[in-house]
């Protein structure tokens, strides 16, 4: 999957980032959403998020971002006020929120945007294999909205599930909808 990401030609893919930059505040639930839990991209063949963190702060919402435990194999959230400032080079050079900052319990989160390298038509995904979200969302509450981004050729007809899989409330893609409700 990460190989054909890579491969899309650069024209294509920067016109598919555009449009997912574009779907980002349109995407349920977000508008009405006081505190939002969104990830830092770093690897090549995701996305640029970096868009979607300065318009939440744009938009005077309450940004969380998180923050791998590596002892404790779990993600930590923490409040990003300011990009420059509050983020730091951490695990595998992932910029993530300074130790410092402010902690937040993921009982604060109001919406997700949930990162992956596949996702298919029944809302469910494939992530890195460390299970970090797969610990996460569990910690959520039960109606927080959970949302991915993708380039198109990330879905998949259908990918093998576990008991501790959440599906998604819904995937975007330029090309694709899947949602839940």
């Amino acid at each position: 999957m990460v190989a054909r990401t890579l491969a899309l030609e650069p024209t294509e893919r920067a016109r598919q980032e555009s449009v997912l930059i574009e779907q980002f505040p349109l995407l349920p639930g977000f508008e009405r959403a006081g505190t939002v839990l969104l990830y830092v991209s770093v690897f090549p063949e995701e996305f640029a998020t970096t868009p979607l963190l300065e318009h939440s702060l744009k938009l005077g919402k309450r940004l969380l971002c998180p923050r791998v435990d590596r002892a404790a194999r779990r993600l930590v959230l923490y409040e990003v006020a300011d990009l420059a400032r509050d983020l730091v080079p951490g695990t595998k050079g992932i910029p993530e929120p300074r130790l410092d900052a402010r902690m937040a319990d993921p009982v604060q989160v109001d919406w997700v945007l949930v990162p992956g390298i596949a996702y298919d038509e029944r809302g469910f995904r494939l992530g890195r294999g460390a299970g970090h979200y797969d610990r996460l969302l569990p910690t959520l509450r039960p109606d927080v909205m959970r949302w991915a981004l993708a380039f198109d050729c990330q879905w998949v007809e259908a990918l093998p599930v576990e008991p501790h899989d959440i599906p998604l409330d819904g995937v975007v893609s330029p090309g694709k909808k899947f949602t839940r409700t």
